[in-house]
């Protein structure tokens, strides 16, 4: 019924979202049901000149949700740059006498968000990677280690933001930043849905295994095509998990993604495991940890990431948390408060305003961000001329585009925006956010944002009404 409210009340206005006059098709989206009341920021500027071409409420500050991924890849490649290389090293301490190591083998993470990634191509999967490391293992001598596989993780602080909201911790898309992530720092879970609604979805198993970790399963199921309800409650570190909310029924099994209690553990176990399988066994338990102060650490092995054009092209093509709140401790020296500064440092840079900015994180899964969506614009304005731009506007978001995920892969599909439009979205309950370039019929390219907090109507409805402001904006400039 909304639907169809809102499509009536656009064709009332100017020429269906077609006419040159952009103001009053601006004042009519305004005045449609579901947006009247909503708050709504509005920022398009020609990307080379920096005109104002239209504008709402510019300097409003509002939630952008996950929009604010174009900060951090764009702060990350302008910093670090596109072809920056991480590496995950391999050390020793102690000695090796007669094919024992007295010490214990360290896994040092270096922050590569690429360590058996499955979203980002020709990443290093970790069979590989441990197939390399125990022969290295080997190549110096050790046969039994008499100690421990160490995951080092210090490299940077593993903080999340307290505003994230806890039902998100423990899911896949809160997972804990690691310097040493594997994996996208995610697990599978399994379950069996029962023959009836609302009766218990069994536990059938995790992929890959997760040694320890318990589970205190209400995971209930649902109805034929309810999809993916379910959610995991878990603190980072935490040994069990709580599984509550339904997953459909009539699958023989169900998986959910969450999210690893604890990556640098996790790495250990896992590569003291495959060693134990290769011959090389350990005589500790495997553990999250650091050197003694003063050891003298042996290399014996690294593994170097992907570019970091890749992971940029992940982070917001999929839109992948993890990966924005890891690049942000890289332009902090492991330290998120740090990073933050430097994203502030960045935009102000970039001439963009920072007065009255607020970032509690990289990702945008905070409602404590606020930005006024001319921040966004102008600091589009700035990558638009930079060096880096094409790997930047390459990891944004085409109509079709195979590569993302969620909605806005509908966007704009079918239309001439298919081969003009580059953007990045970000939703959270009440709140959606748009902002990209724009190649319009006349050669230009304009630089957008558009934020709305508070408005009442289904995300389809907000995305089609975006289709067609984007439209109304390639014919008439």
């Amino acid at each position: 019924m909304k639907t169809a409210i809102f499509a009536a009340a656009l064709a009332l206005l100017p020429g269906g979202l077609e006419a040159a006059d952009i103001k009053a098709t601006i004042k009519g989206i305004a005045a449609l049901p579901g947006i009247k009341n909503s708050s709504w920021g509005l920022s398009v500027k020609d990307a080379s000149t920096g005109k104002v071409i239209a504008e709402r409420n510019p300097r409003l500050n509002l939630v952008p949700a996950s929009s604010l991924k174009v900060v951090v890849t764009a702060a990350a490649l302008e910093k670090l740059g596109p072809e920056k290389i991480f590496y995950t090293r391999l050390y020793y301490d102690g000695s090796i006498v007669n094919g024992f190591l007295n010490g214990n083998l360290y896994i040092k993470g270096g922050g590569d968000l690429s360590l058996g990634s499955q979203l980002i191509k020709d990443s290093s999967q970790l069979e590989e990677v441990f197939l390399t490391w125990t022969e290295a293992v080997r190549a110096a001598g050790i046969n039994v280690i008499n100690g421990a596989v160490v995951g080092d993780d210090s490299a940077f602080q593993s903080w999340q933001p307290g505003s994230w909201a806890w039902e998100d911790i423990g899911n896949y898309y809160a997972a804990q930043p690691s310097a040493l992530t594997v994996g996208d720092n995610l697990y599978k879970l399994y379950f069996k849905p029962a023959e009836t609604v609302g009766a218990e979805a069994a536990v059938l198993r995790t992929e890959p295994y997760q040694d320890g970790l318990k589970f205190e399963n209400r995971m209930k199921t649902g109805p034929r095509g309810s999809g993916d309800n379910g959610y995991v409650y878990a603190f980072p570190g935490q040994a069990t998990a709580v599984l509550v909310g339904t997953i459909p029924q009539g699958q023989p099994e169900f998986a959910i993604k969450a999210a690893l209690p604890d990556p640098a553990l996790y790495a250990a176990k896992a590569f003291s495991a495959y060693l134990a399988k290769a011959g090389i066994n350990s005589n500790k338990k495997p553990a999250r940890g650091v050197p003694a102060p003063g050891a003298t650490l042996t290399r014996v092995a690294e593994t170097p990431s992907a570019p970091l054009k890749a992971a940029v092209r992940v982070t917001n093509k999929r839109s992948f948390n993890l990966y924005a709140e890891l690049l942000l401790r890289h332009l902090g020296d492991g330290a998120p408060s740090k990073g933050l500064e430097a994203l502030r440092s960045f935009l102000a840079a970039a001439g963009a305003d920072v007065t009255e900015l607020d970032l509690e994180d990289a990702c945008g899964l905070s409602f404590r961000n606020t930005v006024k969506a001319e921040t966004f614009t102008d600091m589009l304005r700035h990558v638009f001329k930079a060096k880096y731009f094409p790997e930047f506007y390459d990891s944004l978001v085409f109509p079709g585009d195979p590569d993302a995920t969620g909605h806005l892969k509908g966007l704009g599909r079918g239309t001439v925006l298919e081969k003009n439009l580059r953007l990045k979205s970000g939703s959270l309950n009440g709140v959606r956010s748009y902002t990209g370039y724009l190649k319009t019929k006349k050669g230009r390219t304009l630089a957008f944002t558009s934020i709305m907090n508070n408005y009442s109507m289904n995300g389809g409805a907000a995305d089609k009404i975006h289709e067609d402001l984007l439209l109304a904006l390639y014919g008439g400039y």
